[in-house]
């Protein structure tokens, strides 16, 4: 009934609250504050009559360190280092046998490659002796060539007059014609002897038996180089109906190359332009 009245009664409660929380927060306080009292510190000082001297201090002995022997090395570690040692001077030595080595194959390669050098100078040396004999051989052939033309030369007035003197009546006949006139002063004796070099030349390649044995004539014109060689080959204006004596007498050109030339311009000018007429079986009546 007493706690029923109590708890029907809300001011009362609110005080006994109250109370208890002050009186909880008072103890606390009783026990948190230090109620110990601390002494003050004063400092103390010393009064001397007069300052005494220094007393230095007595000088540090060093003492020598004693030295420490190093440990020797056993029996397993000196043939460990012995085999290092020997390692290293069996590298070296090989090392050594290398170089030596690519210094001898170096020598070897330049000295192969002074001796091909040597082969070519003396090959170069060998085609240019070559050549200068060669050059020799054709000076040579041509001063045969000069001598044997002053022997043709020396010759022609004997030829000239051998086929004056035969009987071209039942032989081949070849007429050459200049397109040009002769020129004033020109030799013509020197002309005429060239013409009958070429008709000379020219008539021992015919092979008449293909021309048949009625009289026949062909007309061929020819161009020439101061060498004696043809320009162009030779061109047929008239032909003897039968093509294989066309043939022959056009072979029979072509084969007496080169033609004798004079070393005269003029003359060479008067020759340089041809027409030749052929009569295989002798002249046409």
């Amino acid at each position: 009934m007493r706690l029923s009245w109590l708890e029907n009664n809300d001011n009362l409660q609110a005080n006994l609250f109250t109370l208890v929380i002050h009186l909880a927060l008072f103890i606390f306080m009783i026990f948190s504050v230090n109620w110990q009292v601390k002494t003050p510190y004063y400092a103390e000082v010393e009064l001397w009559d007069a300052i005494p001297t220094q007393i230095k201090p007595k000088p540090l002995i060093k003492r020598a360190t004693p030295k420490v022997q190093k440990p020797q090395p056993s029996i397993a570690e000196k043939i460990v280092e012995a085999k290092k040692d020997a390692d290293i001077q069996l590298k070296k030595k090989k090392a050594a046998e290398l170089k030596k080595k690519k210094a001898a194959e170096l020598k070897k390669k330049k000295a192969a490659e002074l001796k091909k050098i040597e082969q070519l100078k003396k090959k170069a040396l060998e085609e240019e002796k070559l050549a200068e004999l060669q050059k020799r051989l054709l000076e040579d052939e041509e001063v045969e060539k000069v001598q044997k033309k002053l022997l043709e030369q020396d010759d022609l007035e004997r030829l000239q007059e051998e086929l004056r003197n035969k009987d071209l009546a039942k032989e081949t006949r070849i007429a050459i014609e200049g397109t040009q006139d002769l020129v004033a002063g020109t030799n013509s004796g020197e002309l005429e002897k060239y013409k009958a070099l070429i008709q000379q030349k020219i008539y021992q390649n015919v092979n008449k038996q293909l021309c048949g044995l009625d009289p026949l004539e062909l007309i061929f014109e020819i161009v020439l180089m101061p060498t004696g060689d043809l320009i162009g080959g030779a061109k047929m204006i008239k032909s003897s109906k039968i093509e294989s004596c066309d043939q022959a007498v056009e072979r029979a050109i072509l084969q007496a190359q080169p033609l004798p030339m004079p070393q005269d311009n003029r003359l060479f000018a008067q020759l340089k332009k041809l027409k030749l007429k052929f009569q295989p079986n002798g002249p046409i009546n």
